[in-house]
């Protein structure tokens, strides 16, 4: 049995290439600031990461988790959570309050459920998604398998980094 090819270095490539595109995209929702980004994505991801296993609710674009769904995050475990120093972070999260794109609530900062039904957020769920889509297929394109085995789902990356073999 041949060793699989390492494809570390091209996995990097593709996905710090994807990542800064992404990034960028996603920034111009906040007047090009990467930073407003961090913050507001930090808080709304934290609001629902207790549904990531959730594959049967809140997986449609238009089927958005309540404000009930939603829990608060303190902005100490925000800033720990996003490696920002308060005195960076607070003076954006004072300003996204100051907009409506994040609320205090009891606990801590909440993005409301409506925000996400804004046309320019609906936008940009689906340019997410379509960027997933092609960054994908340029890592299958560079002779990445994704998910293809059960051996990739138990972490087995030796796997996981394989190319195909050219037969």
């Amino acid at each position: 049995m041949t060793a699989p090819t390492d494809n570390r270095r091209l996995t990097s490539r593709i996905l710090a290439y994807e990542f800064i595109d992404l990034l960028s995209a996603m920034a111009r929702l906040h007047g090009g600031d990467i930073i407003s980004l961090l913050v507001f994505t930090g808080v709304w991801t934290a609001n629902t990461s207790h549904l990531r296993a959730t594959t049967d609710r809140y997986a449609a674009l238009h089927d958005i988790p309540p404000d009930s769904q939603r829990r608060p995050i303190s902005e100490a475990d925000l800033a720990a959570h996003l490696c920002m120093p308060r005195q960076v972070q607070d003076p954006y999260v004072e300003a996204l309050v100051g907009t409506g794109l994040l609320e205090r609530r009891p606990g801590g900062l909440v993005v409301p459920s409506a925000i996400f039904t804004r046309p320019e957020m609906l936008s940009d769920a689906n340019e997410t998604y379509r960027r997933l889509i092609s960054m994908l297929a340029r890592l299958r394109q560079g002779g990445i398998s994704l998910g293809e085995s059960a051996d990739e789902a138990k972490g087995d990356v030796s796997v996981t980094l394989a190319r195909p073999s050219a037969t």
